[in-house]
């Protein structure tokens, strides 16, 4: 990847990059790691848990940044549209039958979650800062 296109990534998504270089360098220590012939399988074992905490830690950070996107992109829209649903539910049964061949007994169960955001931002409003509250900051 050359540097313009670098350069490029980080500007329209600099939380997407710093993620997949992340993603990418635990790739390359993971592979390195697993090649080389006097690593135990504890060891990789204890690597492979390792990477995927900071996985999970990364998809967390990158849920954030999307969020903290999405309020700024509403504080500086003239006008927004939000629309969300949010449906969960779940049902359950246990059963019980018996006849002269024996007795059964059965559980089931299931559950749905569905989750729809949309997000409608019309017009771009410059930020407005109170130049007051940030002298007095400074001052502080």
């Amino acid at each position: 990847m050359t540097n313009k296109q670098e350069i490029a990534l980080i500007t329209l998504n600099p939380a997407g990059y710093l993620i997949s270089k992340a993603i990418e360098a635990t790739v390359n220590r993971f592979t390195a790691e697993a090649e080389n012939s006097s690593s135990s399988t504890s060891q990789l074992e204890e690597l492979a848990l390792r990477q995927e905490i900071e996985a999970r830690v990364l998809k967390e950070q990158a849920r954030i940044e999307q969020e903290l996107a999405i309020a700024r992109r509403i504080d500086n829209a003239e006008e927004v549209e939000i629309e969300e649903y949010y449906d969960t539910s779940g049902e359950g049964a246990l059963g019980l039958k018996g006849d002269e061949k024996g007795v059964t007994v059965g559980a089931s169960g299931g559950g749905k979650r569905v989750v729809k955001r949309i997000y409608k931002f019309k017009g771009y409003r410059p930020a407005v800062q109170d130049m007051d509250a940030d002298v007095e900051l400074i001052e502080e």
